[in-house]
């Protein structure tokens, strides 16, 4: 809290590392829901006083869409709304950006302090209020998350120029782990680590994929948030890197109409204070204990109406369809790649589970928040998760029981999400207004738009 003496002492010790590094600048910034940081650059002097007393941001930021277009919920926006700030508080733990210079490269993430609306919004405090309810159940999350993205060889001026349409891939040949491929553009990934490196954010491995200019990259496991930290930073940097070199790297779920979508996979497991695995029973069967059991049979039962935390926008649906390499429910197997939640057995140390669901168009707070909150719910309840599924599930998406089915359209997931008892028990009736809201918002903007493809085939004719 704001002029505490925790944070006094914090703000000395901070004050003496920005002496010691003679910094003149520092970041701070926020996360939107849209997994955007926002902030502003601040000077060094300023640090230590807005560490004891907080700092002023525009919750409102949160009704802006990608490219600032405004999301406005109904019932928001009244003749009283004054656009004021609230105050946030400066997070422990400092990163350093990459392309900065030393005396201006740290950087904190800053959250909004309790009994502001900012606070009810803030994806970093939605992922919280999940993590505690699994510590109250003796569980600590450890956790990563891994990214498809695609880059092209433009910039962002040359592809709006183009209107989108007809863009340049890095490469038209698709070539699943390629060397040759990953030596031809070497510098670049090692730029890539570099960056990375500079973010100490710790890469466990990187290929290519089966798409044309397809890549993957996963993060190391990391406790509790840092996971999302260290995802929302490579996702923003390496955007910023690629950019720097005249490319564009996307993350968009779905950007083509003739190959797969770009996941944002979660490997997670549950561990003890003394770290064990409770996810790990030797003497049952695939080493599955009843924690996992009732995890998995959280995310079955609710998983289908948070889907919108994991799908968040109306190109993720272009995703989420049979066929094209994405799950289509909250099915489960064993090693099985065509479930959304896919099981793999292994030693005490590696037994986990990987949630296919999500699209690497995704806020990383926000999908862990759903998945560890649907999975605290389903132990909680020590709920029994349905028959394993075998083979490719997605053959016949009938097979597959109903309950464990996605909505089918952004309008039916936004819908399921704002009638969740599951969302406002674990999130709170103001985001899941907010969240709900300003996607349904993005959901009427898009209904109203005529794209090219409407155009081609009923101008003329019809």
């Amino acid at each position: 809290m704001p002029g505490s003496k925790q944070n006094k002492s914090r703000a000395d010790t901070v004050k003496a590392l920005l002496q010691q590094r003679k910094a003149r600048f520092v970041t701070l910034a926020f996360v939107d829901l849209n997994g955007q940081l926002r902030g502003k650059t601040v000077a060094a002097d300023k640090i230590p006083a807005a560490i004891e007393a907080g700092v002023p941001f525009a919750p409102y930021t949160h009704m802006m869409d990608f490219g600032d277009r405004p999301l406005m919920p109904r019932g928001y926006l009244d003749g009283n709304l004054a656009f004021e700030d609230n105050l946030c508080r400066i997070a422990e733990g400092e990163r350093c950006l990459p392309f900065e210079d030393k005396d201006s490269n740290l950087f904190y993430f800053v959250e909004f302090e309790p009994g502001t609306r900012g606070h009810e919004w803030d994806p970093r405090i939605a992922y919280q209020r999940a993590e505690a309810r699994l510590e109250k159940l003796g569980a600590q999350p450890v956790q990563s998350l891994e990214y498809e993205f695609r880059i092209f060889k433009e910039t962002p001026d040359s592809a709006a120029s183009k209107g989108y349409h007809d863009l340049k891939l890095l490469s038209d040949v698709s070539t699943y782990g390629g060397i040759m491929r990953q030596g031809v553009h070497a510098e670049f990934f090692k730029e890539l680590c570099d960056m990375c490196d500079a973010m100490q954010v710790q890469l466990a491995s990187m290929h290519w994929e089966v798409a044309p200019s397809l890549a993957e990259v996963a993060i190391a496991h990391r406790p509790g948030i840092a996971a999302a930290d260290d995802a929302i930073l490579f996702k923003t940097h390496s955007k910023v890197l690629a950019e720097r070199h005249d490319l564009l790297l996307s993350y968009m779920a779905r950007p083509l109409d003739d190959a797969d979508g770009q996941s944002g996979h979660v490997h997670l497991s549950l561990l003890t204070t003394r770290g064990r695995n409770l996810f790990h029973d030797a003497k049952a069967e695939h080493g599955i204990s009843g924690v996992m059991r009732h995890f998995i049979g959280g995310l079955q039962a609710h998983i289908p109406d948070l889907l919108l935390m994991l799908a968040p926008n109306i190109n993720s649906f272009k995703r989420l369809v049979p066929g094209h390499f994405a799950p289509v429910a909250a099915n489960w197997g064993i090693d099985n790649r065509t479930c959304g939640i896919r099981v793999i057995p292994g030693a005490a140390d590696s037994q986990r589970i990987e949630c296919r669901v999500a699209g690497s168009d995704t806020n990383p707070y926000l999908v862990l928040a759903a998945i560890l909150g649907a999975g605290a719910l389903g132990m909680e309840g020590r709920l029994e998760p349905g028959p394993a599924s075998l083979g490719n599930t997605q053959l016949d998406v009938t097979k597959i029981d109903k309950a464990h089915r996605f909505p089918g359209s952004f309008d039916e997931a936004i819908t399921r999400f704002e009638n969740s008892s599951a969302a406002k028990e674990l999130f709170g009736e103001d985001f899941v207004a907010m969240f709900g809201g300003t996607r349904r918002a993005q959901a009427r903007q898009f209904a109203r738009m005529v794209s090219n493809k409407e155009l081609e085939r009923f101008l003329e004719l019809s």
